[in-house]
């Protein structure tokens, strides 16, 4: 494919996406009884964009589907009423059918064109004949194009932008310590004044990074359609303050989050019908997503008016960040039995750890009989993150401020398990060494050195550090190829000073120091205290969908195992060439850029990691499907249709030998 047409495609199917959720919201809306006056020819212009633009670019599939359904909604403009309920179903599946086929899926184009010929009684939709040989009403006029002012960058690009922007400041700063004292006072001030333009280039172009929450919420009013209708409940979805913008990166993890919030509103707050008739409410369940900006972060809410918590959870849990941690453990269900939408208690527990690995909050509120809120509070950009600067061992590096909950100074150290702590009000907090639990060598500690305190998943520890060097705004900037695979650092930043300071990802370090690893408790060594205990088993989980990803990590981690993850198997091979940690691997198949069987024979084939244990866990479930997975090298094979975590435990277990 050639780059031009590659572009050209890339703009259709963006532009396409949003024409499809332009589609299935004014049909969710005719279905619902609210369609705008304009419903009809609003359809029939999308539709009919979509077969134009799918024909130029080769999506031809896509583009029999589009004129399957324009060829319906033109004689539905022809019959001057209002688009019929009856043939919402067939149109929403074609809308579908054209998705999966924007993304480049098989689909089966003479079933969606079939159920588009006929989805209702030719008389709902039937053009009435020209009265007296009366001329037919002239064809509407083609829509002109508005140029309303935007263009279409890659983020590729705009992230160039800002590197590059990063670089010229590094460059203006050293340039100003080179000249230093020697500057008279129009050098000074041209420097200062090259200093805030710089800025202002920083600023623009993480401006241009920002995205509206709009770019990810097309989809959510079907999905939260079909996902009541399945569960037998009627349920609308409202939208605020979805213009609010956020980090790209941001919003790149989000759709997933949102989803599992929606799903848990549905499935454990929103009654059925006839029990919200009993208890004096409308019979439709109402879903709120609501977004928008509180000084530096944005808050997204979903709330429901459903039955709320529990009274007896909120008696143990305040509302607020304690009810959200009761909500949030791993395991943890409200739902009375396991079904396709809920009950194996992974949804929150997935939230909350992907909110917190960005430097967010999560927090619950609710009342019984009312409904429940679920607050996620976010930065607004990763690109540019307030930091405590800190020095270990020469070398200077940031911890993002909102994940520090205090610093302390170590003055008395205990042993707890074997490892060195201290008291916090009564409290016992496990003591580490910052550059330990980064993966680097220890080294004696000042007196009275500072800690900081950090938390993740439930546990708390405290690092110990050279000196503070105080807080500042930084640029993270990519590590590039050959650090980047480094999962300790966010990435690097150029400081005021012009020096370069690692930005540490406090869950990865919290991780590290409390698992018992000896280099992670290097600090041992200077408080007396014992060996630290062998550390458990690592497992390394390789699937491209998140849900599946966090419901094994769930499981074995419940079990005592430490976890690692990945989306593909090119990832996967990535992370088991730097981490020689590594036990056990489990594994998808069927995943992008690298799956199941190509990882399994690469691993095979490396000398070093021939022997390491594989388990693979798919869909796919013939028996050529499993010779060809056991063919591969996999020492186990289970399928997803017949998964029972204490299977999986088993296999790991006799294949780790613990």
């Amino acid at each position: 494919m050639s780059d031009g047409r590659a572009r050209l495609l890339g703009i259709f199917r963006e532009e396409a996406g949003e024409r499809l959720d332009n589609v299935v919201a004014t049909l969710l809306a005719v279905e619902a009884g609210d369609a705008p006056a304009d419903a009809t020819d609003a359809l029939f212009r999308d539709v009919h964009s979509l077969k134009g633009g799918a024909g130029l670019v080769g999506l031809e599939r896509l583009r029999d589907v589009a004129h399957a359904a324009e060829e319906l909604l033109s004689g539905v403009r022809r019959a001057g009423g209002p688009v019929p309920e009856a043939i919402v179903p067939a149109l929403l599946a074609a809308a579908d059918a054209m998705r999966r086929a924007l993304g480049g899926e098989e689909i089966d184009v003479a079933e969606a064109v079939a159920a588009l010929v006929t989805p209702a009684p030719a008389a709902e939709i039937a053009a009435p004949a020209p009265a007296n040989g009366a001329p037919a009403a002239p064809a509407p006029a083609a829509p002109r194009a508005r140029i309303d002012g935007s263009i279409r960058v890659s983020a590729a690009k705009v992230d160039r932008v800002l590197d590059s922007a990063g670089s010229a400041t590094l460059h203006q700063r050293g340039l100003a310590h080179l000249i230093g004292p020697l500057a008279d006072e129009r050098v000074g001030e041209a420097l200062d004044r090259g200093e805030v333009l710089l800025e202002e280039l920083q600023d623009a172009a993480i401006e241009l990074r920002a995205l509206p929450l709009s770019a990810i919420t097309g989809p959510l009013p079907r999905y939260v359609h079909d996902l009541a209708a399945s569960e037998g409940k009627d349920v609308e979805l409202v939208l605020h303050g979805v213009e609010t913008q956020l980090d790209r990166m941001i919003l790149d993890g989000l759709s997933d989050m949102i989803g599992h919030l929606l799903r848990n509103a549905i499935a454990h707050g929103i009654e059925p019908p006839q029990e919200r008739r009993a208890a004096g409410k409308p019979a439709r369940g109402r879903v709120e997503l609501r977004a928008e900006q509180r000084g530096g972060r944005v808050a997204i809410e979903v709330a429901d008016d459903g039955r709320g918590v529990a009274g007896e959870l909120l008696a143990d849990a305040p509302e607020g960040g304690a009810l959200a941690e009761r909500l949030a453990r791993p395991g943890f269900s409200t739902a009375a039995q396991v079904d396709a939408v809920a009950g194996r208690g992974v949804g929150l527990d997935a939230v909350k750890a992907h909110v917190e690995s960005i430097g967010g909050s999560l927090a619950a509120h609710s009342e019984p009989g009312r409904g429940t809120t679920i607050v996620l509070e976010l930065p607004l950009t990763l690109a540019v993150l307030h930091v405590l600067l800190v020095e270990r061992r020469g070398h200077a590096l940031g911890v993002p401020v909102a994940r520090v909950e205090e610093v302390v100074a170590v003055e008395e150290t205990t042993s707890l398990g074997g490892r060195p702590s201290i008291a916090l009000r009564g409290e016992s907090i496990p003591l580490g060494d910052l550059a330990a639990a980064l993966g680097g060598a220890a080294g004696p500690l000042p007196e009275r050195a500072p800690a900081l305190v950090l938390c993740h998943g439930g546990a708390t520890v405290a690092l110990a550090c050279d000196r503070l060097l105080g807080e500042q705004s930084v640029v993270v900037k990519s590590l590039g190829p050959l650090l980047g695979r480094r999962r300790q650092y966010l990435g690097g930043a150029i400081l005021s000073d012009g020096r370069v300071a690692l930005i540490v990802d406090p869950a990865v370090a919290v991780e590290a120091a409390s698992s018992g690893r000896p280099a992670a408790v290097a600090a041992a060594a200077a408080a007396g205290a014992g060996p630290a205990p062998p550390a458990a088993p690592k497992v390394l989980v390789v699937d491209d969908q998140f849900t599946v990803r966090e419901l094994q990590r769930s499981i074995l981690e419940a079990a005592g195992y430490r976890v690692a993850t990945a989306g593909d198997g090119a990832v996967a091979l990535q992370q088991l060439g730097g981490d020689a940690d590594i036990d056990l691997v489990v594994t998808d198949l069927e995943m992008p850029e690298m799956g199941g069987l190509e990882l399994l024979r690469r691993v095979r084939g490396e000398p070093s990691l021939a022997s390491l244990p594989v388990v693979v866990v798919t869909s796919l479930a013939s028996e050529e499907d499993q010779r060809r997975g056991l063919e591969a090298g996999a020492d186990a094979y289970v399928t997803k249709d017949r998964f029972d975590q204490r299977a999986l435990l088993d296999t790991v277990e006799r294949l780790i030998g613990r």
